[in-house]
């Protein structure tokens, strides 16, 4: 019996990739009545949104914490996030974690951690830094004014009023082309208040004195204004919500599904070629996919304009990441573990944490979360879990490893960093890990097909922040019937960016359907 074909004659868009970047523009697509299509080639959804099992443990993939998830009740801001997947019928259940982080820097013998709420976050740093309270105030109202302006920039379909931006948004416009440590500077910061605002480095993993102010002060902005939230079980479960919701407004979404490469007529993109040998047209698509990798491996170089691959090659990739997942027979407390998020280096100088980044040795800079604080017995009723994080130049393990040694690296790395954490924080883990797992780079490429494990997109600097990056919107659309979609946008990488970006790029697909 001739088995029937699962796929429309031609779709309007074609979606590459089931990321939350994917899932994002597919569900506004579907949302708005486009016929679509979403093509994933694992056997399930959600890219670095997912989960993984090990033994009686299951383990989120990445995602630390989420921004723009706000309830709009009691005070808080009805978070853009939230909203957007409010109006789709997306309704998983987000919890709020306790603390913007811990962060523990042993040159200034501080320990300390950050409060949700502006006013509550300025007390905490005036508490541990006598004096720096008025300049913090400032540095807050700069964030905020950095966001409401990039709210106006918004609404005005990214073509501002001039006098407007003068008049109400000045500081912002000063700033534009400043850097986070250009910005400590001119508010003359001390240096541990300086250290004490800067551990989300990590989420941004640019050195601070080539970050763009721009990016840093909203995303600083937006998680102490409104708190960080997680998803109840794992990221997963909001991928999962979103795949079952695209089919039900009529989309379809197809997993195990690898994309060989995209069809090209007259230099316009029209479609795809799967593994399975099924060529399937669309007006547009969309990959969820770094350009690298769709201009070098889906596509023949003649067919790419020389500007599009210039530019891919003058951009930075962010980040590869190191991580040890470990589950624990024992709940937090019994092992004197208090807090969600731990950041703990020496000090957040971020120059040199950047340079350490390029060596494949043991990091000083890591990140260690514990969603079971978030959500208490998330993990099961005796035991919890934990998750180390530490980022290096994506070129650091490439060339510097003996592929013979792969598991004797991961074993040093993994023990060393145990070692730290126990030494700085005085909390007992080793004698509790049931099951350890490691992830390495090259687990990240084998995993998602990113250049050398990158998880973290462009880079963002000054002069090719989310301002810049917006402006150029348009021309940087090279290749026309063909646009990005998740963390490699103008808004940047981590999974919030990720979903906005998904979901502006439908909206603006929406408008070139002429719909």
């Amino acid at each position: 019996m001739k088995q029937e074909n699962r796929y429309a004659p031609d779709y309007d868009v074609i979606v590459v990739g089931g990321g939350v970047g994917g899932l994002s523009a597919a569900l506004e697509l579907a949302h708005q009545g486009v016929p679509v299509l979403l093509l994933e080639q694992h056997n399930m959804t959600g890219g670095y949104s997912g989960s993984f099992v090990r033994g009686r443990y299951e383990f989120e993939i990445s995602l630390h914490e989420l921004c723009e998830c706000g309830d709009g009740k009691n005070g808080h801001t009805y978070g853009g996030v939230r909203q957007f997947l409010d109006r789709c019928g997306v309704f998983p259940e987000y919890v709020c974690v306790p603390d913007a982080y811990r962060v523990i820097l042993s040159k200034y013998n501080a320990d300390f951690t950050m409060p949700f709420g502006i006013e509550n976050a300025i007390a905490a740093i005036e508490k541990a830094d006598p004096g720096q309270g008025p300049k913090v105030r400032n540095y807050f109202k700069l964030c905020e004014e950095v966001y409401e302006a990039l709210m106006y920039i918004n609404s005005c379909g990214m073509k501002p009023d001039g006098r407007v931006m003068a008049t109400r948004y000045s500081s912002f416009l000063r700033t534009a082309a400043y850097s986070v440590e250009d910005v400590h500077r001119a508010l003359g910061f001390s240096p541990l208040t300086k250290n004490l605002l800067s551990a989300y480095y990590g989420y941004v993993t640019r050195r601070l004195d080539q970050m763009s102010f721009t990016v840093w002060g909203l995303m600083l902005y937006l998680y102490i204004r409104d708190g960080a939230h997680i998803i109840n079980k794992t990221s997963h479960a909001l991928a999962v919500d979103m795949e079952e919701r695209i089919r039900a407004l009529g989309g379809q979404v197809e997993t195990n599904v690898e994309v060989l490469r995209l069809l090209t007529e007259q230099g316009a993109v029209t479609g795809v070629v799967t593994a399975q040998g099924d060529r399937i047209r669309a007006k547009r698509v969309l990959c969820n996919l770094s350009p690298n990798t769709v201009y070098t491996r889906l596509m023949n170089r003649a067919e790419v304009p020389e500007r599009a691959l210039k530019l891919t090659g003058a951009r930075t990739l962010g980040a590869s990441p190191f991580g040890v997942y470990l589950g624990l027979d024992a709940l937090p407390a019994d092992m004197g573990i208090t807090s969600y998020e731990f950041f703990f280096s020496e000090d957040m100088d971020t120059t040199r944490i950047y340079k350490k980044s390029k060596e494949w040795a043991v990091s000083t800079k890591v990140s260690v979360t514990c969603p079971d604080i978030a959500i208490p017995n998330l993990t099961g009723p005796d035991r919890c879990q934990m998750n180390f994080t530490c980022l290096y130049d994506p070129d650091a393990m490439i060339g510097h490893t003996d592929p013979l040694d792969y598991m004797r690296y991961k074993e040093e790395f993994a023990n060393a960093l145990i070692d730290q954490f126990e030494g700085i924080t005085g909390a007992r883990i080793r004698d509790h890990i049931e099951e350890i797992e490691m992830a390495t780079p090259a687990t990240y490429v084998r995993y998602s097909g990113t250049p050398k494990g990158n998880i973290y997109g462009y880079e963002m600097i000054p002069l090719d922040g989310i301002v810049p990056r917006t402006l150029a919107m348009e021309e940087e659309q090279f290749v026309p019937g063909l646009d990005f979609v998740g963390g490699y946008g103008r808004r940047a990488h981590g999974f919030c960016c990720a979903i906005t970006n998904g979901h502006d790029t439908a909206l603006d697909t929406i408008k070139k359907l002429g719909r």
